[in-house]
This record gives structure tokens, sequence and C-alpha cells, in this order.
């Protein structure tokens, strides 16, 4: 019997969406029909999703801004614009929008635009089943100094946060709203909780280390292409400091990402109303482990610091040299970097200095089992940057 399930996927440019949107195009996807919404208009060509015969039905509706209006505007929107919108079966909401450090109005913005959204498919989609969206290691304290919580992370854990850090972080009080939204109906939500991202972004990103070291590795490779030619090693110090360099992690890659999003969805009776971890693998790994394999991609040897405190972090590198992108054929590079956090990303080895590994026994109590070496999503994330010309 031919799937009726019809998922809708906010954000589906960014990080978390454009993987959840890659895997629901599978040719094995459990679902008939896609919706993706996009703030700006991006061509399905500019998005590099699989090619069509051997995928479910594709709609892309660009133009709808979650920040503004009421909820009755979004359900005017989405009506207008996303043919059969009460055949919505499966939400994968994938939308963060940053405000100028100030993490409290951040936090009030984010549950406000949950708060439309939910609203608005609660008179639209009628046989809505699950409604999933993401989590992260802020809701486990990663903001503060040394952080809060003993590792293993365990999803218990994102409800005891200290009150004046949890005015800040959205993920308690977006599930206060689904919770709240979702009383009496069919459906219930699901949190995906990850940590560091490792994929690919069509349209640059405004978090996303694998994008922002892609660049700086690939930038700086090109600047040391003479010596490579000639066989010789040119080593590439870790940006951060010991710490930062062994501190214990657990990345999540993008396929394995878009993948439980699925799981989550299609299982709302084991996954309803949980925080689920999502992570590749259940052995935590640190920088040590994987900075050697990422350099190598681009040709480099990558070493542990090597007092480089003169040296240019990341996002100050690709700022003095990114014009070497558009000067040699890669004018999409200039477009596809890194947005607002930039500086963020370039403190990341010397800001995360301990462990934070999070805890997979939920996720595979919940029916999940792949895992996948680390080291393999940067590789791949490496290879569709430079496919879709953002890097050399």
């Amino acid at each position: 019997m031919a799937s009726t399930n019809h998922a809708i996927v906010f954000g589906a440019a960014g990080l978390l969406g454009w993987a959840t949107l890659n895997q629901l195009l599978s040719p094995t996807s459990p679902f008939s029909r896609i919706t993706a919404i996009l703030n700006r208009p991006v061509s399905e060509s500019d998005l590099h999703l699989p090619p069509a015969p051997d995928r479910p039905a594709l709609e892309i509706a660009s133009g709808i801004n979650l920040l503004q209006g009421t909820a009755g505007d979004l359900a005017k929107q989405l009506k207008e614009k996303v043919p059969d919108v009460e055949s919505i079966t499966h939400v994968f909401y994938f939308v963060f929008s940053p405000f100028n450090g100030d993490h409290v109005e951040e936090c009030n913005q984010n549950c406000d635009m949950v708060r439309r959204v939910v609203d608005a498919l609660n008179t639209l989609a009628l046989n809505l089943q699950s409604f999933i969206y993401p989590g992260g290691s802020r809701g486990y304290g990663t903001y503060i100094p040394g952080g809060i919580f003993q590792p293993p992370l365990t999803e218990s854990m994102a409800d005891t946060l200290p009150e004046d850090y949890a005015k800040t972080v959205a993920y308690p009080w977006i599930r206060k709203i689904l919770n709240d939204a979702s009383k009496g109906r069919s459906w219930t939500w699901s949190e995906l909780c990850p940590d560091a991202v490792i994929g690919f972004t069509p349209n640059g990103s405004a978090f996303s280390l694998a994008l922002h070291w892609a660049q700086y590795l690939s930038l700086y490779a090109y600047n040391h292409r003479h010596q490579l030619s000639e066989g010789k090693e040119v080593e590439v110090p870790y940006p951060g400091n010991e710490a930062g360099y062994r501190s214990l992690f657990t990345p999540v890659s993008g396929p394995i990402l878009g993948k439980i999003a699925i799981h989550a969805a299609l299982n709302p009776g084991t996954c309803g109303g949980k925080v689920i971890n999502m992570l590749d693998k259940d052995k935590p790994v640190s920088a040590s482990d994987l900075w050697p394999g990422i350099a190598a991609w681009f040709g480099l040897k990558g070493v542990g610091l090597v007092g480089d405190d003169d040296k240019l972090k990341p996002g100050e590198y690709i700022e003095k040299y990114r014009h070497l992108f558009a000067e040699n054929g890669k004018p999409k590079a200039l477009a596809c970097g890194v947005g607002a956090g930039n500086k963020q990303l370039d403190s990341f080895g010397w800001w995360l200095v301990f462990d934070r590994q999070f805890s997979s026994e939920r996720l595979r109590s919940v029916g999940f089992m792949e895992q996948r070496d680390p080291l393999e999503g940067w590789m791949e994330a490496f290879e569709q940057f430079r496919e879709a010309g953002i890097i050399f």
C-alpha cells in the first residue's frame, strides 16, 4: 500500500533541515510527499538534492517568514503556498534565529516562532502525528565555562537547569509550548538533541563547524599548493588549546541526524514526549582523534597546538584570503560561508575544553541502532562542499 505520509520541513536549506530533507527524499523514503519551507528563495538545483526520478514528490515553498505576523497570518500563508496543507502528517521544524548575543531575547523570539507554527498547523493539519524539532548542547549547560553536569550527558538533565541559565535556553520552554498545544490532540513531539552537527549546507550556515573548517583548510592548502605539489609536508596546527584538543564529545553527521529524525517521527509511541540525544557512535571522540584525518583530506598534516598564538584563527584566515575563491572560479564560496556564528566557531577549540559526551542509552532504547565512524561525516561533507563549489 502506498504511503500517505506528508512531511513538511521548516528550515529546509539549513544544516539540520537539509540533512533531514535529503534523507526524506531517498528512494526508500516512507513518505510520499515532502514540502520544503524556505525563508529566502533557493532553486531546486542549488539545493543539491537527490535526483527526481527515484524520490517522493517535492514541493518547495519560499518567502515564508516565521518571525513576523500572527499564527493566523502564518496559517493563511501556508494554505496559499503549500498544496494540500491539510494532508500534512509529520512536521520537521529546524529553524533557529540568533539575536545579537542577547540570549534571553533569543529564547523569547524562538519560542514565539514555534508557537506561531504549531498554532497555525493545529488549525490546518488535523491528521498531524508528530512534531520533530532540535534541542542542543546548550540545553545541557555547555555555554557555562566547564559545563554544569558530569558526562555522559543524559536527557533527564535537560529538565534540571539552573533558573538563571534556563532563561537563556529556548528548549525547556518549547517543550512546554508543545505539551500545551498537543494536549487532547492526535500528535506528539520529540526533541532531538545533537552536539556538533557535521554536514552539508547548500546555502551557507550560521553555525557549521564543518563548513568553517572546510573553507579554512581549503584556503590553507591553496596557499601552500606549491609545497604540496613538490611532495613537501605542510603542517596545520589545531585551532585551539591542548585541553580543547583532548576533550571528549559526540558529534553527529547529517545522514545519521536525518535518519534519527525520521525514526522519531514514525515512532511517536516510543519517541513521543521525549528528549533524545543524537550521535554517530556510542564511543566519544576528541579533536585529537579527528583533526589529523580532517586535515589529510586537504593534503595537509594536522597536528596539535604548536605555539601558534600569533596565527590567525580560521575565521580571520578566511577573511584575509577569501578573495582567492572568487579569483579562482569559486564565487559561490563567498556567498556560502559561515554567518553569525563565525566568532563562536573560532573559539570552539579554546572554549569547549571539558568533556561533554552525550549518552546514547535512550537513543538505542527507542530502537535506533545505526552507528558510523564520526570521521566519515566530515569526509562526506567536504566532498559535498567541493562538488557545490563552496571550497577548492
